[in-house]
């Protein structure tokens, strides 16, 4: 599994929170509408 790192800020809409993922990024490993992707977080601490 090849992996994938960039950095994003969170963002407020609504009522939810929403990360934008970068479309070279999108274009680069062909990501498709409505995939599911995982997101890992981790502690800046």
């Amino acid at each position: 599994m090849v992996k994938r790192e960039f950095d994003a800020q969170l963002r407020k809409v609504g009522n939810s929170y929403v990360v934008t993922i970068p479309s070279i990024i999108v274009k680069r490993f062909k990501i498709k509408k409505s995939k599911f992707l995982t997101v890992t977080i981790e502690d800046e601490e």
